[in-house]
């Protein structure tokens, strides 16, 4: 059996921008989603997939068709893909319900309103866009992509145009709607909690290259690089510099160099709620720019050290400019990035 998406090897050049070389494998079914910050690569990546885009070199198989290779660029058309932009995108000119017919014409006027209903749509399906909320246009642009039953499904970042109070409702219907149908979703986007909401599985990038990628649970509690610990944990990632006895240097003291992983560049990892402020003079010391309660008993401390800022614990506040810090945990030594 063909896995829904294969990309072997993938290689995109758009000005001084490179993507790649990258492999990744979608599994059947899975919710995956590829984050990294803006320029990253990650939507030029989506639109490849989606056929928006020609790769320079390397493969894309969409179930058992290969769509791009040095010789093959099929066309979005030919893809079988839903797609969700970010805006919707979708036509001024036509109602809820013609969306839907056009998407798939062989879908009954019967089927199309359950399904705008189960967007919660039903009251809006002669309406136009710019007659809807900005939530009840994504609502439809997803269920446009979703009507005649792709594969896969490419998402850019479908939140973003959606208000904090609407965004719990539109998760649940698209997990709901993608179990229910069986399809494969791929989301883009920068932003942390989206992915978390809507994917299960995560592909990490930066500067045009897969980080690393993994079960969303496992790169969240024991991310392989300090650059993924910073992205989705928001872990202080301080200089670590190795000695030549193989020891390494740090603002909370010099440590073995076996702790840490691979020859890279190391970074010291500090989560937040892993490190709380000390009355040892003799402490690395941080300038305080909040203090803020914490949940349950204490407070929490934003303090600036070296070019980081890091959460600490106290049980009361600071008195001056400046907080000592320790470590309460295990130091961390990881790698900027993997070695390709």
């Amino acid at each position: 059996m063909s896995l829904p998406v294969a990309i072997q090897n993938l290689q995109c050049t758009r000005g001084a921008f490179r993507l790649g070389p990258l492999s990744l494998d979608v599994a059947a079914g899975a919710r995956i989603a590829i984050v990294g910050p803006s320029g990253s690569g990650k939507t030029t990546l989506l639109r490849c997939l989606a056929g928006l885009e020609r790769p320079d070199h390397g493969t894309i198989r969409i179930g058992d068709a290969l769509v791009d290779d040095d010789a093959t660029h099929a066309s979005p058309a030919e893809r079988h893909l839903g797609l969700v932009f970010q805006d919707g995108g979708l036509w001024p000119h036509m109602t809820a319900l013609q969306h839907l017919k056009f998407a798939a014409p062989g879908l009954s006027k019967q089927a199309a309103e359950e399904l705008l209903a189960r967007a919660g749509l039903a009251d809006q399906t002669h309406q136009r866009p710019a007659q809807m909320s900005g939530g009840e246009a994504q609502r439809l642009g997803l269920v446009r992509a979703l009507a005649p039953n792709p594969q896969v499904l490419l998402l850019d970042e479908p939140l973003r145009s959606v208000d904090v109070h609407q965004r719990d409702g539109l998760v649940l219907l698209v997990r709901t709607l993608c179990d229910e149908r069986q399809v494969t979703s791929i989301l883009v986007t920068h932003d942390r909690d989206e992915a978390l909401a809507l994917a299960d599985y995560l592909a990490v990038m930066r500067a045009g290259q897969l980080v690393e990628q993994g079960p969303a649970i496992e790169l969240l509690q024991r991310p392989r690089t300090a650059f993924t610990a910073a992205f989705l944990r928001g872990a202080a990632c301080l200089a670590a510099n190795r000695d030549g006895d193989g020891r390494v240097r740090t603002a909370f003291g010099t440590l073995a160099a076996d702790t840490g992983e691979g020859d890279g560049d190391l970074r010291l990892v500090v989560f937040p709620g892993e490190v709380a402020t000390t009355d040892d003079a003799n402490a690395p010391a941080g300038r305080v720019l909040a203090t803020l309660p914490a949940d349950g008993d204490g407070l929490r401390v934003r303090v600036a050290i070296e070019d980081q800022i890091v959460i600490a614990r106290a049980d009361t506040a600071p008195t001056g400019t400046t907080a000592h810090l320790c470590l309460t945990g295990r130091p961390r030594l990881l790698p900027w990035s993997l070695p390709r």
